[in-house]
């Protein structure tokens, strides 16, 4: 199927120039390095209690869905080895740099998340990193997520990061008390609305329970908020106490990261985990 938009040109122009400025950096996509690190943490969790639950079982097929410079799948390659990566990239300059990486057991390919190139029920599980977003037209989000559901096999699991109306709104509410000015979505990026999100994907995918997955967890995957906390120091605190903008990655905003647990909802990102029905 034919997926050219107009805005097409607008995202693979940002990314080029990310691919420019960043090379295979972890800082490509995303300069604040609380949030790749707290990320990278939940995928890695992702992984582990997908394993957790295939105790001998065959190898996970797993797909990162915009994956950007590659990463993300080169650290869980490392980290969880023997399973079959692959790594999707709409952007020409960064499936190039993903390609160059020594990661085992990864493919990288071109893939369109609006017309994704794998077979019917192929993968165990998809994860998108603030991927979606850069689709700047409801309905093709919509048929991003229908190609999600169609690739993953029934019971197959999609963890979801990317970027909701409601956290923004709050952030900016606690901007506003403190007289500071409201913060807008790049130009690149469309929100999801969540409301509008769930009713959708409804008869495709449940909201999934990660303690069904391993009893007991506790860990990031079970806070949809989970970088609330980080954004409220990041976008609020910090431009408070110093009576300016908010800068990534001083030592105020990295010490409250270390200390802090997630609470409220003050985070544009966050995080779903949902299964195929």
């Amino acid at each position: 199927m034919s997926t050219t938009t107009d805005y097409d040109a607008l995202i693979r122009d940002h990314y080029r120039r990310q691919a420019d400025k960043h090379g295979d950096s972890k800082r490509s996509t995303m300069e604040d390095d609380v949030i790749r690190a707290k990320e990278t943490e939940a995928i890695e969790d992702f992984v582990r209690l997908l394993e957790a639950g295939r105790a001998g079982k065959s190898p996970l097929r797993i797909l990162d869905l915009g994956c950007g410079n590659g990463h993300t799948l080169h650290c869980l390659s490392e980290k969880f080895p023997g399973h079959f990566y692959s790594g999707g990239e709409f952007c020409a300059d960064l499936l190039e740099i993903a390609r160059g990486r020594a990661a085992e057991d990864c493919e990288f390919v071109s893939c369109d998340a609006r017309d994704i190139c794998f077979a019917d029920n192929a993968l165990d599980a998809v994860f998108t990193q603030r991927c979606l977003i850069n689709i700047l037209d409801w309905e093709d989000q919509l048929q991003a997520l229908r190609e999600i559901a169609r690739v993953l096999k029934p019971g197959g699991h999609y963890l979801m990061i990317e970027c909701f109306t409601d956290g923004l709104e709050n952030n900016n509410k606690a901007r506003t008390e403190c007289g500071l000015e409201s913060l807008q979505p790049a130009h690149h990026n469309r929100y999801f609305d969540k409301d509008v999100l769930l009713e959708a994907i409804d008869g495709m995918f449940h909201v999934a329970d990660p303690e069904r997955l391993s009893p007991g967890y506790n860990g990031p995957l079970c806070h949809t908020n989970f970088l609330s906390s980080h954004y409220f120091v990041a976008r609020v605190l910090h431009p408070l106490v110093t009576q300016g903008e908010w800068i990534r990655n001083t030592e105020f905003v990295k010490f409250f990261a270390g200390v802090l647990p997630p609470t409220g909802n003050y985070s544009p990102i966050q995080l779903h985990l949902f299964t195929k029905v």
